[in-house]
Order: structure tokens, then C-alpha cells, then sequence
């Protein structure tokens, strides 16, 4: 009876690795059997050269594979595949775990018990990542990223001078660097677009709360921002589109009075100028503000110069110290202004309705495929990555922001002084 017991348990191993080699390939292997499948081959005469694997290496985050390609081909051919890369690895399951065989019912059938082992594998969720030194490298990455992450005060203590904590990636936890310049930032509702706003905005005021500025634009009646009104770094919030137009022509002047300033005294960026103030202008639903959008002459014509004042920040503002985040629900191409897009270095997009805005936004599809909240694609020119933002409660807001808090009784008038601090300017705010 035992050894009967043991035969069918040998039985039902074998029967399970032999279903494991007749289905799955190896990633490398697969690999190329994908560039094959996509044409990402050369012929010479009748002869086809393929792409060959050199080596292989495991690293923490998954797999590096290091392939030499047919003369003739470039990293942007395969960067154009991408998208059959990653759904043609993530097209099979996870490995099995072998202890489930340990639970067979041998007094029951085990055919169908092993092919429900087999059936219930979690699904593969890797990305790939590929970069080109002479050989074209392709990163599996298969570290997996938690489908929630709690913010915590110790991220801000991780985080230096203009660095916000971004989340956990295939890599571990980064942050993003604020002085990178201006932000694209899209998602769905309910996605994280507005919770990651309130973040960055709770970051900057806790880093830097002398040398911050602010001036919050939300035309969906302004509740994502209400807590913020009072806080002393923020200048304005706006509501409507007059108020819109009134914030952005103020920035405008200002910008243009820092700029005479700069020729004035020689200096080229704001770093050259020693100048530690930055004013961020986080524009929250592009759409409403958008003229191919809005209906109405009048109405068109503020949206008209709403939009032509974040051009100007999004095109010279960078060098003079203005932090333009640009962020839309539903993005389209008549709502993400081009100019505005393309100065934009860093995009971040949470789940978007389709391809197609998937497109507008990141130039490429995949952002309409993140189903868990909070997950976003974090793009930067050093590349793309899969990051799990952290969720912030409004009441670790309220506890970080409250010293800040100020009754804000009169107006404040811009204006520009020349002050010494750590050797450097500074700009300052003089309530009339």
C-alpha cells in the first residue's frame, strides 16, 4: 500500500514537470523568440541573422540578458516592440510551488488535482526594462512591487533638499527630485492623482518651508486643495477660471520681473543666481482650462490666455525657479497643450481610460492596463519604471502643514529683494 501510494505520488511530480517543460521556455529564450516573431531580424540573402545570447546574470530585482544584434539593427527597433515583450513574458503563470503536491488526496483522483495546481498559479507580473552599450541589454524585472504603501514621516527623512518621496519600485523605494523640473501627471479618477498631488505639495512645504511658494489652481471647485488654503507658503487657490487667469498673470509678471532681474545682475539660471526660492504652480484638470474645450467667446478667450501663461512658465520658467505640475483626469490631445508637454521632462500617470490617452500622455500605450490604485509609470529621460505611490491619511497632512497655518487676512503683493542668505538671493514675499 505504501509503496502504491509512493509510486503515485512520483507519478504526479512527473506528470507536473512534464506539463512545466512542455509549456514554459526560458525568459532568454523566450526573448528571442519574440524579436523573431516581431521581424526583429536581418536577412542575408538566405540566410537570417538573429539576435544571440551572450550572457546572463541574476540580480535582486529579476534578470539581466545581454544579447548581441545583427548589424543593421538599433535599440530602437526593439524599443518599438516593447509593448510584445512585456505582454509576450507576462503571457504564462508564475513558477508552481511544489509543496502543493505535499496536500494531494491520494485517496481521490489526482489528475484533476494536479491540473487545478497547476491552473491556480498567481499570473506573472514582470516588466522589462532595455538599454544598448554595444549589446542590447534586457532587464526582467519580477521584484515584486506591494499593491499599497502607507506614507510614513521617516519617508520625508530619506528625502534631501528638493526630493519627495515617489514610492516602491521594481528596484526598491526612490524618490523624485523636484529640481528636475516641470510634471506631466495624469489618472483616472480614483486612481491616486489627487492623493499624490496632496503629497507633493505636504513634501515641498516640509522640506523647504522658507524658500516655497505655491499657487494651486483647481477648477473642480478647489476641495483637493481646501486644507492648503491657509498655509502660509501658498499664495492663491483658484476655483474658476477668472481666478485662474488672475493667478497665472500674477506668476507671468513675476517671472518676468525675476527674468529682468537675472539680466540685471549677469546671471543665466537660477542656480548661477544663488537663488533658493522655488514656486510651484500645480495646475490640477487641464481640461477646464483648455480652450479647444471650453464653450463661450469670453470663456474661450481666458482660457485662451490661461493656457498661453502656462506656456511661457513651462518654456522659460524652469531656468528661473517656477515648477510647473500639469496634471488632467481624461488627457486628450486637444486638452495636453504640446508646447506644455514637451517641456515637461518628468511624466507620472496613474490608470487612464484607454491607449489612446495612454498615447497622448506617455507616447506609448500601458497606462490603461494599471489596474491597482496607486500604481503609476514614472518617466524621466533616464527611462520608465512601475511605481506604488504612497497613500497619505488627511490627517497626516493636517499634523505636517499645521505650524504652517496662518490667517490670511490681506492680500500679498510680489515683490523682488535682493537679501543675503547662505551667500546666495533669495526672493521675499511684502504684505501691503
Amino acid at each position: 500500500m505504501i509503496f502504491e501510494i509512493l509510486s503515485t505520488s512520483a507519478a504526479a511530480v512527473l506528470v507536473g514537470f512534464s506539463y512545466l517543460k512542455r509549456s514554459e521556455l526560458d525568459d532568454g529564450e523566450k526573448i528571442k523568440k519574440i524579436a523573431l516573431n516581431c521581424g526583429l531580424y536581418v536577412k542575408e540573402g538566405k540566410e537570417i541573422r538573429t539576435m544571440q545570447l551572450y550572457r546572463k546574470k541574476k540580480h535582486e530585482w529579476g534578470m539581466e540578458y545581454v544579447y548581441r544584434i545583427p548589424l543593421g539593427m538599433s535599440l530602437t527597433d526593439f524599443e518599438k516592440k516593447m509593448e510584445h515583450f512585456r505582454d509576450g513574458l507576462n503571457n504564462r503563470k508564475n513558477p508552481i510551488k511544489f509543496k502543493s503536491f505535499l496536500y494531494l488526496n491520494f485517496r481521490e483522483n489526482l489528475i484533476p488535482q494536479i491540473q487545478k495546481i497547476l491552473r491556480d498559479r498567481y499570473v506573472s507580473d514582470k516588466d522589462v526594462e532595455l538599454k544598448y552599450d554595444g549589446m542590447l541589454h534586457v532587464k526582467v524585472l519580477d521584484r515584486h512591487i506591494p499593491k499599497k504603501i502607507n506614507f510614513h514621516a521617516n519617508m520625508l527623512g530619506e528625502c534631501i533638499d528638493w526630493e519627495i518621496p515617489l514610492g516602491e519600485t521594481r528596484y526598491g523605494f526612490i524618490n523624485h527630485d523636484m529640481e528636475r523640473g516641470h510634471i506631466t501627471l495624469a489618472g483616472a479618477t480614483r486612481k491616486g492623482k489627487t492623493v499624490f498631488l496632496k503629497l507633493i505639495i505636504t513634501s515641498v512645504i516640509h522640506q523647504q518651508p522658507d524658500n516655497i511658494k505655491l499657487t494651486l489652481i483647481d477648477l473642480k471647485g478647489g476641495l483637493a486643495f481646501t486644507r492648503f488654503k491657509n498655509v502660509k507658503q501658498v499664495l492663491e487657490v483658484a476655483t474658476n477660471i477668472d481666478e485662474a487667469l488672475s493667478a497665472l498673470q500674477k506668476v507671468k509678471n513675476e517671472m518676468d520681473q525675476m527674468k529682468g532681474w537675472f539680466d540685471k545682475n549677469g546671471s543665466e539660471d537660477i542656480k548661477e543666481a544663488g537663488v533658493d526660492t522655488r514656486h510651484f504652480i500645480i495646475v490640477d484638470e487641464a481640461a477646464q482650462i483648455s480652450p479647444n474645450i471650453i464653450t463661450g467667446k469670453e470663456e474661450k478667450e481666458k482660457a485662451r490666455k490661461c493656457e498661453e501663461a502656462l506656456s511661457e512658465i513651462a518654456r522659460i520658467g524652469a531656468g528661473l525657479g517656477y515648477r510647473l505640475i500639469y496634471c488632467s483626469q481624461y488627457p486628450t490631445a486637444d486638452v495636453m497643450n504640446k508646447q506644455i508637454k514637451q517641456n515637461c521632462d518628468t511624466v507620472i500617470t496613474y490608470k487612464l481610460r484607454d491607449a489612446v490617452a495612454s498615447r497622448v500622455v506617455l507616447d506609448e500605450s500601458g497606462a490603461e492596463k494599471l489596474e491597482v490604485p496607486g500604481r503609476a509609470i514614472y518617466k524621466t529621460p533616464d527611462g520608465v519604471q512601475l511605481v506604488q505611490t504612497p497613500f497619505i491619511e488627511n490627517e497626516q497632512i493636517e499634523k505636517i502643514i499645521d505650524t504652517h497655518i496662518i490667517i490670511k487676512t490681506r492680500k500679498e503683493e510680489i515683490k523682488i529683494e535682493k537679501t543675503a542668505k547662505s551667500g546666495g538671493s533669495t526672493f521675499k514675499l511684502e504684505e501691503v
